[in-house]
């Protein structure tokens, strides 16, 4: 005979339990992230409109009223650019028309000469006639940092002291104007096609002293860059933002840091020395007194309101004078002199300082050391690191902000070069449009990457260069030079010691053009033997 057992409900037999899952934020039963407001998820394009014009000023604030902001960018811009980057052409010598790479490599050596004429002369490259090529890229630059972007346009002016008429002009990018309007696909000043590309933008220019707004086409029919604009951003951005924006914040506090310092510091020098004394003493007032502090005591009775009315004439009267050095404040009698020392800044002042600095740096993206100077503590290998690690950064900033504005200078350029005949082009200047951009492949040279020792870097290339992994057009790129204008250059050199009779200095060890080294070398191995026999201990005379 079977008992039928009742059914006893699973939350009264075990309560239920939460079980953790892998989730990207889980529950938070401590409740933190709760109070974190949650943002609003929208495309950067948005973000950079809203806040652009704030974080310009705010920036531009910063750099033109401290030194460290002001440091950091010339840092940066001199880590990105230094004196101006170098053209090294590379045309594609097949679809250009050149019958072999020899005809192409000596054109394109024709070109970098040429092109280095026209960028030092500031009247032939600018439209203003002040800056150089190299000088505008850094101006560029620094326009980068103060707005985020930095725009210039390309004119044709024909001056009777210069031969090319194609110029350079700065524009600061206020002129760009704000406005959006996507029915015609306008997005803060900058017009755009259906895929998102730059076609045009809305600049106020300057006529008869009145601004007025008018669009300028980005390019022309023949696609020679008539505006110049260059930013680091995401994709869907047609405006830059300054990278001070993560450190505006930043920025305040370094600021108000010093400034509270600096308050609680001469406070505590101001009143760093009080009177107290038990008794009144008028040689203890002229020992202490300059001349002609003191225009009388007020005399003192027995009486208590006589005591106190003389205090508050005396306190009515009395004064912190710092405009003479060892003044010290008379107090009434009864309190002493004490002498106070000045407690600011505090010990947490600089490591704190410190940290705020590393971030200012670390967004700029210079290194610390650099920035403040102070390489207290920094060792070799940390330097070297530093280095290492900074420096990625500043290839991609030279490849993304400075390198597209001397390519597009480079380009309207030897468009004109070319139109003109001034230069020659297989297939004239019709081909030359139709292979542009085969025809203005470059490459574009800089600084090179600073070391912490010299000779260690040497030895580095050198021991490269004989195994086999690298070569001389790499390396001279690290240096920032072109290894074919380095080889002229030596053979010049070489050639010129040659005919004074001098031995060439560019010969390597043992070789016959380096003097007599065979003889160098038997009196270095002479005195090493001298050396050795100075060592041997003396003989005894038994």
């Amino acid at each position: 005979m079977r008992t039928s057992v009742p059914s006893i409900p699973r939350s009264e037999v075990l309560p239920e339990q939460a079980q953790p899952s892998a989730q990207f934020l889980r529950p938070d039963s401590s409740g933190f992230l709760a109070g974190w407001p949650r943002p609003v998820l929208r495309e950067t394009s948005h973000d950079v409109r809203q806040a652009w014009s704030s974080v310009a000023s705010r920036a531009i604030e910063s750099i033109h009223n401290s030194g460290w902001m002001k440091g950091a960018v010339d840092q940066a811009v001199g880590d990105t650019i230094g004196n101006g980057l170098k053209l090294n052409p590379k045309p594609d010598w097949q679809v250009c028309g050149f019958s072999n790479q020899a005809e192409a490599s000596e054109w394109a050596r024709n070109v970098a000469t040429r092109f280095r004429s026209y960028a030092r002369n500031p009247m032939e490259c600018d439209a203003r006639g002040k800056m150089t090529v190299a000088k505008m890229a850094k101006t560029q630059l620094q326009s980068h940092y103060a707005f985020g972007e930095g725009v210039a346009r390309t004119v044709l002016r024909k001056r009777p002291n210069s031969l090319t008429r194609t110029k350079i002009q700065l524009l600061t990018p206020l002129r760009i104007t704000q406005e959006t309007r996507e029915e015609v696909r306008l997005n803060q000043g900058v017009y755009q096609d259906a895929d998102g590309m730059a076609i045009g933008y809305r600049v106020r220019a300057r006529q008869n002293g009145f601004d007025k707004t008018v669009d300028m086409p980005a390019r022309d029919k023949d696609g020679r860059p008539l505006i110049i604009h260059t930013f680091d951003g995401d994709a869907d951005q047609t405006r830059g933002i300054s990278p001070f924006a993560a450190i505006l914040k930043v920025f305040r506090q370094v600021d108000q840091l010093a400034d509270a310092t600096l308050v609680a510091a001469l406070l505590q020098t101001v009143f760093a020395a009080t009177i107290k004394s038990n008794a009144l003493s008028e040689e203890v007032f002229e020992g202490l007194s300059a001349k002609g502090d003191g225009e009388g005591e007020a005399a003192l009775s027995n009486e208590l309101q006589s005591f106190f009315d003389a205090k508050s004439a005396w306190s009515k009267n009395a004064k912190i004078d710092l405009g003479a050095h060892g003044k010290i404040a008379h107090l009434f009698f009864g309190e002493e002199l004490q002498f106070h020392n000045t407690n600011h800044p505090h010990n947490n002042y600089l490591p704190f300082m410190r940290n705020l600095l590393r971030e200012i740096a670390r967004a700029i993206g210079v290194s610390y050391e650099a920035l403040a100077f102070d390489y207290e503590g920094a060792t070799y290998s940390s330097v070297r690191m530093g280095i290492a690690s900074l420096w990625p950064q500043v290839v991609s900033r030279r490849e993304d902000l400075s390198v597209p504005f001397y390519q597009a200078v480079y380009d309207a350029w030897l468009e004109e070069q070319i139109f003109n005949r001034w230069i020659a082009f297989p297939g004239g200047y019709r081909n030359f449009l139709r292979v542009r951009a085969a025809a203005t492949q470059a490459d574009w040279n800089g600084p090179a990457k600073p070391t912490a020792d010299d000779l260690k870097s040497a030895k580095s290339m050198g021991e490269r260069l004989e195994r086999g992994v690298s070569s001389l057009s790499i390396e001279s790129g690290e240096l920032g030079h072109e290894w074919e204008d380095v080889a002229e250059q030596r053979a010049r050199e070489s050639q010129r010691y040659k005919d004074l009779g001098l031995p060439d200095p560019h010969a390597s060890k043992g070789s016959p053009l380096a003097g007599k080294p065979g003889e160098e070398d038997e009196d270095d191995e002479d005195k090493d033997d001298k050396s050795d026999e100075d060592k041997k201990p003396p003989e005894d005379d038994d």
